[in-house]
């Protein structure tokens, strides 16, 4: 069995126990075993499939959701991720045919699940081709990561909009963090970075925008970001061919 799908079979069964006994000593101690077990496995191998984008972001919820100095999984799933965005960084880019309607509608249905937050909404635009050509695996992970970055960051009543649009080969996605905002200045230094392709290490930007920023980068996208009427506009743009 794969280490994508072993990780996916360990979800359902987390989400089970932890849906029956909620949150307490022993599931905090089952996820941090589980989590060590994978690490190792992904270590050694490297295998990484695109329900792995899925299942950190169920982990990550989960951190989120707990007390952070009293746990000991933090350091567990921030070395997973690690690998993970490292095996992604150095694979080449994968050219294939996909749904794009399919991937994103999963994405976040799955997202909705994880974080168990409703408030997360789909637009797609009505012409939009259905059939494209790209790297179906990095355009998710951004996705994920963006919507993930999103949810974690807003406040309780928070409503957050995926967008998604197309002119002409460019494939436009827009995540909207509705009730969070920021100030000018400090967007205009998030985009400075995002913008400087030669930073190494980053004043503004987290490791998560740092590393969609890379697959960015390789996909020949463009990432950016603006704030208007109270809310947050992450914008990610890629070529595809239709």
């Amino acid at each position: 069995m794969s280490i994508g799908n072993e990780g996916q079979n360990k979800i359902n069964k987390l989400t089970e126990k932890l849906s029956t006994e909620g949150i307490n000593i022993t599931t905090i101690k089952l996820i941090d075993t589980e989590l060590q077990k994978l690490y190792c496995q992904l270590e050694k191998s490297g295998q990484v499939s695109i329900n792995f984008i899925d299942w950190i972001q169920y982990f990550r919820r989960i951190v989120n959701n707990y007390d952070k100095k009293k746990i000991n999984i933090i350091a567990s799933l921030n070395g997973i991720i690690f690998l993970f965005r490292q095996y992604i960084a150095s694979t080449n880019i994968r050219v294939e045919t996909f749904n794009i309607e399919s991937l994103i509608n999963n994405s976040v249905i799955r997202m909705r699940k994880n974080f168990e937050n409703e408030n997360i909404n789909l637009n797609v635009q009505n012409d939009i081709k259905p059939i494209l050509i790209g790297d179906s695996f990095r355009i998710k992970a951004v996705i994920s990561q963006l919507i993930g970055s999103a949810v974690i960051n807003s406040s309780k009543n928070s409503k957050i909009i995926v967008n998604v649009n197309q002119n002409s080969e460019i494939l436009q996605f827009t995540v909207q963090n509705i009730g969070l905002s920021t100030s000018k200045e400090k967007l205009e230094r998030i985009n400075a970075e995002l913008e400087n392709l030669n930073l190494v290490m980053y004043q503004e930007l987290g490791e998560g925008l740092a590393f969609i920023k890379h697959l960015t980068h390789q996909m020949k996208g463009n990432l950016r970001v603006k704030e208007h009427n109270n809310y947050v506009t992450f914008s990610f743009d890629v070529p595809t061919i239709v």
